[in-house]
């Protein structure tokens, strides 16, 4: 079976995993983390899991792994659109990184060195720490500066993808040229086509 291979566009290990569904949500999405195996092998991908290792799948997480990313997407959209976020959405997102920040350690790392690291657990979804920690960066950094935007084909109900702009001139409309951008400069090249 040929595993799913997914885009890492978002700019972040967050948004890469928001962006696990594709289309739009509430109008055609289509999910990519449809079992535990789809979301091991996002996390070995994202290079949050080594290539051998398997965490023991423990009944719900994949439910709680999908609730959480549903709740990052619904606060990073409600912040981009200079709305509010979901109460609901918003502690689930709360109570993810404050379990991550409290699992979190520092260790010596040589002499008089020291690293951070986070607990090594039975936690089964313990390799999103790094998602939970760079999500609140995202939240408290990159939206406050407005470098987080959603896909320009979002207008036409095409993609809700969310990426962070890290273009010098911050003028990023798309996720992605390959797949979006090059489908909005077909349907330019077309209007004006018909306008001749």
């Amino acid at each position: 079976m040929v595993k799913h291979r997914y885009d890492f566009d978002g700019g972040t290990v967050a948004l890469d995993f928001v962006n696990t569904v594709s289309g739009m949500r509430g109008f055609e999405p289509r999910e990519h983390l449809l079992g535990w195996e789809e979301l091991v092998d996002w996390a070995r991908q994202a290079g949050l899991i080594p290539a051998r290792s398997h965490p023991r799948m423990i009944a719900g997480a994949l439910q709680q792994a999908l609730r959480i990313r549903e709740a990052l997407h619904d606060v990073v959209v409600a912040a981009v659109d200079k709305r509010d976020a979901p109460a609901e959405a918003l502690a689930e997102v709360t109570r993810w990184i404050a379990d991550a920040l409290a699992h979190r350690r520092l260790l010596p790392a040589g002499k008089g060195r020291y690293q951070m690291q986070f607990d090594r657990d039975d936690n089964p979804l313990a390799f999103l720490r790094p998602v939970a920690l760079d999500a609140a960066e995202l939240l408290e950094r990159d939206l406050a500066g407005g470098l987080v935007r959603i896909c320009e084909e979002r207008a036409l109900g095409r993609c809700g993808w969310i990426f962070l702009d890290q273009t010098k001139n911050h003028s990023r409309r798309f996720c992605s040229m390959k797949e979006c951008g090059n489908r909005a400069k077909q349907r330019r090249f077309q209007q004006r086509k018909r306008m001749l």
